[in-house]
């Protein structure tokens, strides 16, 4: 993994500084791909998109905002840029908080905080805590999941497979297994049975599709890393940097990228 420059970023509303890493290249060995459609690649840290003003407690969209350090390459990294905290990914309250005050503008951007919102929840099982802290946590993550299935396009053969799986964490497995039954797609229908099998064995939650090594990656968002910074003031351009979510390149199956 090549890092690119620290990304540095101000609130509009109070002011206050924030940083975020990129990545300009990374290597993969093909990720670890779960039915939920998230991608865990080790040397590919997971891109933020969504964040939360750590003064103001303003929810901000990173692609909305001017990146004020790759913006004027030409300048030296300013000492106030340094001491600024990282950007941090939202909780699954910050999210649903975010859903509440209105920052989704559209249903492009709903939907890539409900799927935000069911790739947290997954993570619990998938590191095996507690799914739910009680009944109205559960109530969130079962209207949420309600809620993202209508936003996503059945038409899609990948968002299908996210409505088939969205129904297995439901309970609807008879569903889930009607619906992967639709897709006759022999660059996917390795992984129909997979589902299906889950379905028989009365399983509701995430599993991983595919172990290619004995132990893999969490599903964890990865620690904050500041980029190096160059030895000149040659700082890369903003169009060399490469901070928004790509589609999943995996072979025969992208499920997992819902915003392209």
């Amino acid at each position: 993994m090549i890092l690119g420059p620290t990304s540095v970023y101000k609130c509009p509303k109070c002011g206050n500084l924030f940083k975020n890493s990129s990545v300009k290249s990374s290597f993969s060995m093909g990720g670890f791909l779960y039915s939920d459609g998230q991608l865990i690649e080790s040397m590919a840290p997971k891109s933020l998109t969504l964040t939360k003003c750590q003064k103001c407690n303003t929810y901000l969209w990173l692609n909305k905002l001017e990146d004020i350090n790759t913006k004027k390459w030409q300048h030296p990294i300013k000492p106030e840029w340094r001491k600024a905290d990282f950007a941090k990914f939202l909780t699954i309250e910050e999210n649903f908080d975010a859903l509440k005050q209105g920052i989704a503008e559209n249903k492009d951007e709903e939907k890539y905080i409900r799927k935000q919102i069911w790739w947290e929840y997954n993570d619990r099982k998938s590191e095996n805590q507690k799914m739910f802290i009680d009944e109205n946590d559960e109530l969130m993550w079962r209207e949420n999941c309600i809620a993202l299935s209508k936003l996503l396009n059945f038409n899609d053969t990948n968002q299908r497979i996210m409505i088939a799986e969205i129904n297995r964490n439901l309970g609807n497995f008879d569903k889930c297994i009607d619906i992967i039954n639709t897709i006759d797609d022999t660059e996917i229908n390795w992984v129909k049975e997979k589902y299906i099998t889950e379905c028989k064995k009365k399983n509701k939650w995430v599993i991983l599709l595919n172990n290619p090594m004995e132990s893999f990656p969490t599903r964890t968002n990865s620690p904050e890393v500041e980029s190096p910074e160059p030895d000149t003031d040659d700082i890369l351009s903003k169009d060399d940097t490469h901070t928004q979510e790509k589609p999943i390149k995996l072979p025969k199956l992208d499920i997992g990228r819902l915003m392209d």
